[in-house]
């Protein structure tokens, strides 16, 4: 079974009308939307427009480093692709499902929750690597709609960074005090 990882172009359009459809909507009920910088009208606003240029591009570059990393695997040890494929959609819908879910806090004005739910991945990544690109494409994509495509992007890679940075710790850590099992 070919998988649709293998195809850049398929998953970078699919991102491309994703995102038309979002501003088309928008254009057709009030306009696209500009926002702005920490919320405040006296700083800089980025247009949702900007999406149909970046989240086709994250899309691009998501799927780029993920065949890297599949191709990586393949050749330390030739496992079953498809296994590994399995994951990175879980990882992808699991962080749309959390995009999702910030997007639904915020437009319902559950800010206070918000605040303590975005840092969900930072805990999550004390016990499992959650810093890979598909984490990053599906909460974007799951932020699309409330924030457009620049703020998701700036949100996520500054998680992805800490989850990052916390992950590597963990382990670094863990291989310090626990002795070692073969």
């Amino acid at each position: 079974m070919k998988s649709i990882l293998n195809n850049k172009i398929l998953v970078v359009l699919g991102a491309f009308i994703l995102t038309s459809m979002f501003i088309l909507w928008e254009y057709f009920n009030g306009g696209v939307i500009t926002h702005h910088l920490l919320a405040r009208e006296d700083l800089p606003g980025i247009s949702n427009w900007w999406g149909l240029l970046t989240i086709p591009l994250l899309s691009w570059l998501t799927i780029s480093l993920m065949h890297k990393r599949r191709q990586k695997k393949t050749k330390l040890a030739p496992t079953n692709l498809e296994n590994s494929d399995i994951k990175i959609l879980k990882g992808f819908l699991a962080a749309l499902l959390f995009g999702i879910t910030a997007s639904l806090l915020w437009r319902f004005d559950f800010e206070e929750i918000l605040q303590y739910f975005i840092l969900f991945p930072i805990l999550i990544a004390f016990f499992k690597p959650v810093h890979f690109p598909e984490y990053l494409l599906g909460f974007v994509i799951g932020m699309l709609f409330t924030f457009g495509g620049i703020l998701p992007i700036i949100i996520g890679t500054v998680l992805l960074v800490l989850c990052f940075l916390i992950n590597k710790l963990t382990q670094a850590i863990k291989k310090l005090f626990l002795p070692k099992t073969d």
